[in-house]
């Protein structure tokens, strides 16, 4: 415990290297799947290979686009590395179709409505609009215990009650991410920014109304 208190003088914090790597790393996660979803279905293996290769090199060639990126964009969530490795994973080993066009595999527009919510009440908080601090619970050792606790219920729901695969992924995805924040305390040393990012937030909008739209058309056609 004192060696690493004298190596983090601020338990609260991530250490700056631990920041560092985890910027570099989460960002290279987002730029190889950005990538992938520009080139075709079929190249599914090659594609991750192809685009995390040139994500890396872009990295680290034209290393100032490291804190450009940090400036504009924050660093992205543990949450969205999760999500990036799951798709890789089932993207590589599932059929070769285009990414995230399984509808067996869609969350429900009532799950990406809790993080639009979410995400709309820290950003209202930062504005100084709400009568209480969201923010700063997430600074609360308590937060991550609430977090893998609702994790597990969710797993555990997914599991018992049928729901499509993509709710246990996702559940999956905020319990590791969540454990990631515990060990390391990144990005930032705040759990809010362990799950959810601006790209995460703004990407929860378009699919609350994709999925909330193929819901409607697929009951109007039956």
């Amino acid at each position: 415990m004192n060696t690493w208190l004298w190596l983090n003088p601020n338990p609260l914090l991530p250490h700056l290297g631990m920041q560092q790597f985890f910027h570099a790393l989460i960002w290279l996660a987002v730029l190889s799947w950005s990538g992938v979803t520009c080139l075709p279905s079929y190249d599914r293996r090659w594609r991750w290979l192809i685009c995390s290769t040139a994500a890396l090199l872009v990295l680290w060639v034209w290393q100032a686009v490291l804190p450009v990126l940090g400036m504009v964009f924050q660093t992205p969530s543990l949450m969205t590395l999760c999500a990036c490795l799951v798709a890789a994973w089932g993207d590589i080993r599932g059929p070769s179709v285009k990414l995230f066009s399984h509808t067996d595999t869609r969350i429900g527009p009532w799950s990406w409505l809790g993080l639009v919510m979410i995400g709309w009440c820290l950003c209202l908080d930062a504005f100084g609009l709400l009568p209480w601090d969201v923010y700063s619970l997430g600074f609360d050792a308590r937060l991550p215990w609430w977090g893998w606790g609702l994790a597990g219920l969710w797993m555990v729901a997914a599991y018992l009650t049928g729901l499509p695969d993509g709710h246990a992924k996702a559940a999956t995805c905020w319990l590791v991410a969540t454990g990631l924040y515990v060990a390391t305390h990144a990005p930032s040393g705040n759990a809010w920014d362990a799950w959810l990012d601006p790209g995460l937030w703004l990407y929860a909008h378009y699919q609350w109304v994709k999925t909330g739209w193929f819901q409607r058309t697929r009951i109007n056609h039956s």
